[in-house]
């Protein structure tokens, strides 16, 4: 479980074609990393809600995921969890692989939707998932 970070366009209908998923131990592992507070906020938002990020939000977003993926490439970082989506199950086949290339791909994911929300004038969500 965790969030679903989507675009939604200027009548908030989201675009579902357009997503990032931030599974429960992909956002513990981002929190747990100093010098990335937005990126840590993450994980406080509410699952019962769909939040839109701030387009202050959403600027610092896109320079700590920036410093994020540069230190990533380098291996700068303790290494991210081997796999995500087992939240209370503790089971492997029901989640994905994650490690380096994994969070390299989540980054890259969310970097390009924070350049659409800015470049289309789209708004960048996060919707909770149970």
């Amino acid at each position: 479980m965790g969030w679903t970070l989507l675009l939604a366009d200027e009548d908030g209908v989201f675009l579902e074609e357009s997503q990032a998923g931030l599974d429960d131990e992909l956002a513990e592992y981002l929190a747990g990393l100093d010098g990335f507070p937005t990126l840590r906020a993450l994980r406080d938002l509410p699952r019962e809600e769909d939040t839109p990020l701030s387009e202050e939000a959403r600027e610092a977003l896109a320079r700590e995921v920036a410093e994020l993926a540069a230190r990533a490439k380098r291996r700068e970082l303790p290494a991210p969890p081997d796999w995500v989506g087992l939240a209370g199950t503790g089971d492997i086949r029901l989640g994905e692989e994650l490690g380096w290339p994994g969070l390299l791909d989540f980054l890259q994911r969310l970097e390009h939707l924070l350049f659409l929300a800015r470049r289309m004038g789209l708004t960048l969500w996060a919707a909770g998932e149970d």
